[in-house]
């Protein structure tokens, strides 16, 4: 018998007999637990999908940490190195001063100021002082350096 429905009937009533209905109702169910098992395979691949997303995204961020990390400390420690030489630039200049006016025995304010320059607080305060100077020279040379 041919019916004019080819998969399933729109109303129970379109069905010629009760074994025609039960025929109609198993293929349904089983177009249902297709369809099912279809949509459990699809979020299962959603999920396992999302979840090596989220994964890589948290690797991602670690590394991103990790190296920010890694060029803050090497710019700390080239930061340091440059503060060094110039620190080290300035002790040298103010040694050059003295040697300079020990040499010519020519110090500033004549002989009578020779034990106030050699004095060891003069020392430490014209080092300080040409430290600050060579700081003021190098932040206005390199603008980018803290």
């Amino acid at each position: 018998m041919k019916r004019p429905y080819r998969n399933f009937p729109a109303n129970a009533s379109d069905c010629a007999s009760f074994g025609e209905l039960k025929m109609c109702y198993g293929r349904l169910y089983d177009a249902y637990l297709e369809e099912k098992r279809i949509k459990g395979a699809t979020v299962h691949a959603l999920k396992r999908t999302g979840q090596s997303e989220r994964e890589a995204k948290k690797e991602a961020q670690k590394a991103t940490k990790e190296l920010v990390t890694i060029s803050r400390k090497q710019k700390a420690r080239d930061e340091a190195s440059k503060a060094g030489y110039w620190s080290g630039g300035a002790a040298i200049t103010v040694a050059l001063f003295y040697e300079l006016c020990k040499a010519g025995n020519t110090w500033i304010g004549g002989d009578k100021y020779q034990s106030f320059w050699q004095h060891e607080a003069m020392v430490s305060t014209l080092t300080f002082l040409v430290t600050a100077i060579f700081a003021w020279a190098y932040k206005a040379a390199h603008p980018d350096s803290k």
